[in-house]
C-alpha cells in the first residue's frame, strides 16, 4: 500500500513519524510524496495546546474533504490519545485512529504490503545532514499548563544500547549532527535510578559515532543541569556548547502558578553551564499572557531576559489546554494584551540577538552546510546556507556562506556581517 504521511507539531513528533515509517516500510508499504498518489493518508497530530489541536483538526478536515473515495484516512498521535471522540465528531469519516507509539499496530492494521518485492525498503533517511534522536518520552514534571503527562504518561527512557544503534544507523545514512530531544532530556535515566544518565549517554554516543561531528541537546529542565553534565558537555569535542532550556517565565509569582522551578534554580543552572562553557549559546522559551499575568509580572520577565541576555528566545501566547490545572485558573490575559506583550518581548529578544551576533563579527566559526545547492545573490555571486554550533535546526538562525559547498560539509568561516538572527560569512578554505 502506498501511504502519504503528514507530521504536525514538534521535533519529537518528527522522530515518531520516522519510527512509524520504519514499521510501515518493514511491512512492505511504500511512501508517497504526494497525497494524490497514495492509497492511505496518515496525519500524526499534535495536542499540546488548543491552538495545536485546532490546527490538527483543520488539516484532518482538509485531507478528508480532498481525498478520493478509494483513499483511507488514519489519524494518529497525541490528539487522538487524549481526544479521539473529538476527532471523530469533527471528522466522522476518519477510517481509523491510533494513539501515541502505536507504530507496529498501525502497520499490522494494514495487512500485507506490496507483493512486488520481498526485501523491506531501507529505513527513512535524514532529510538533511541533521537528524533527531529521541532519548525518552513522557514527563513527570507538574507544569500546570502542560497536557503532555496525560498524553504520554510518565517519563520512560530509551535503552542506551538501542540509542547507540539508532545513532549508528543515522550516521551511516549521512547525519553529521544528532539533535537529542525529549520532553525533559535532563531526566534521562532517572526512571532507572541513574543519577547522571544523560552525561553517561553523551559519553557513549561520542565514542560510538565519531563521524557525527555535533551532538546537540534540546529541552533541558531547570535544576537538572548537574555539574557532571556541564563538565561532560565541555569535555567532549563533539557535544556542541549549546543548550535549549525552556524557562517559561521570569516572574517568581507566575512561575509558582505554573509550578515551575524558581528563578534561583534557573539562575543556578545557567551559571553552571556558563562556568563550564563560557562560549555556550543558550536558548529558552517563554509563555506570555498566562492567567493572572499582571503588567508588573510581565516587566519582571523583561528584566530577566535583559539580565541573562539569551542568545535565542522563543515565545508564544498562552493557549488554555482542557484538562490542565492552568485551565481552571480563570480567564487568560485578553488576546490583544497578550499579543502586545509578545511583541515587546520579541523586540527585546531581537535587540539582544543582534548585539550578540555583532560580537561575533571578525571571529571564526565552523558551519555545517545544509543547502542542497547554492543560491544566487542579486549581484550574481553564489552562496550556501548552513548553521554554526550556536544555532539549532529549524528554530534558530542561519549562516550565509559565500561560495559553493555540498550539504553536510563543514566549512571554516569568518563572520563578516551580523543580522538580527543570522550571520553572513566568508569561507577561510
Amino acid at each position: 500500500m502506498r501511504y502519504h504521511l503528514v507530521t504536525l507539531g514538534c521535533a519529537k513528533n518528527t522522530v515518531d513519524s520516522m519510527r512509524l515509517e520504519r514499521a510501515l516500510r518493514h511491512a512492505r508499504h511504500q511512501a508517497s510524496r504526494s497525497a494524490d498518489d497514495a492509497e492511505l493518508l496518515l496525519v500524526n497530530t499534535c495536542g499540546f495546546i488548543d491552538d495545536a489541536k485546532d490546527e490538527s483538526l483543520e488539516v484532518i478536515a482538509e485531507l478528508d474533504a480532498e481525498r478520493r473515495p478509494d483513499q483511507q484516512l488514519y489519524v494518529i498521535g497525541c490528539l487522538t490519545q487524549i481526544a479521539e471522540q473529538e476527532v471523530r465528531r469533527a471528522v466522522p469519516a476518519v477510517d481509523a485512529t491510533f494513539g501515541v507509539e502505536a507504530w507496529d499496530a498501525i502497520a499490522a492494521s494494514l495487512g500485507s504490503g506490496s507483493p512486488d518485492f520481498d526485501i523491506p525498503e531501507p529505513d527513512p533517511l535524514p532529510a538533511g545532514p541533521s537528524a533527531y534522536l529521541k532519548i525518552s518520552d513522557g514527563c513527570d514534571r507538574p507544569c500546570t499548563f502542560c497536557i503532555i503527562p496525560t498524553i504520554k504518561g510518565r517519563m520512560h527512557s530509551e535503552p542506551a544500547d538501542w540509542l547507540i544503534a539508532e545513532a549508528k544507523a543515522l550516521a551511516a545514512a549521512g547525519a553529521r549532527e544528532l539533535v537529542l530531544v525529549a520532553q525533559d532530556s535532563t531526566a534521562y535515566g532517572e526512571d532507572r535510578a541513574q543519577r547522571d544518565g544523560l552525561a553517561e549517554l553523551l559519553e557513549r554516543l561520542a565514542e560510538a559515532v565519531p563521524e557525527v561531528r555535533w551532538l546537540r541537546l534540546m529541552y533541558a529542565y531547570p535544576g537538572r543541569v548537574t555539574p557532571r553534565l556541564a563538565e561532560t558537555m565541555a569535555r567532549l569535542p563533539s557535544v556542541t556548547p549549546y543548550l535549549d532550556m525552556p524557562l517559561q517565565h521570569g516572574s517568581p509569582s507566575v512561575l509558582k502558578r505554573m509550578r515551575r522551578p524558581s528563578l534561583r534554580v534557573a539562575r543556578r543552572s545557567l551559571a553552571t553551564l556558563r562556568e563550564a562553557m563560557p562560549e555556550a549559546a543558550l536558548r529558552t522559551t517563554f509563555i506570555v499572557g498566562f492567567p493572572g499575568e499582571t503588567e508588573e509580572e510581565f516587566e519582571e520577565l523583561l528584566d530577566f531576559v535583559e539580565e541573562q541576555r539569551f542568545d535565542h528566545v522563543g515565545a508564544f501566547t498562552y493557549s488554555p489546554q482542557t484538562g490542565t490545572p492552568a485551565a481552571e485558573l480563570g480567564e487568560p490575559v485578553p488576546h490583544e494584551l497578550a499579543a502586545e506583550r509578545y511583541g515587546r518581548l520579541m523586540e527585546l529578544a531581537q535587540q539582544i540577538s543582534i548585539e550578540r551576533n555583532r560580537e561575533l563579527v571578525g571571529s571564526e566559526l565552523e558551519v555545517l552546510i545544509e543547502s542542497d545547492e547554492p543560491s544566487v545573490h542579486e549581484d550574481g555571486s553564489r552562496f550556501v546556507v548552513g548553521r554554526s554550533y550556536r544555532d539549532a535546526p529549524e528554530v534558530d538562525g542561519l549562516a550565509f556562506v559565500r561560495g559553493e559547498y555540498a550539504s553536510g560539509e563543514f566549512v571554516r568561516v569568518r563572520v563578516d556581517t551580523a543580522l538580527p538572527y543570522d550571520l553572513v560569512c566568508t569561507p577561510l578554505t
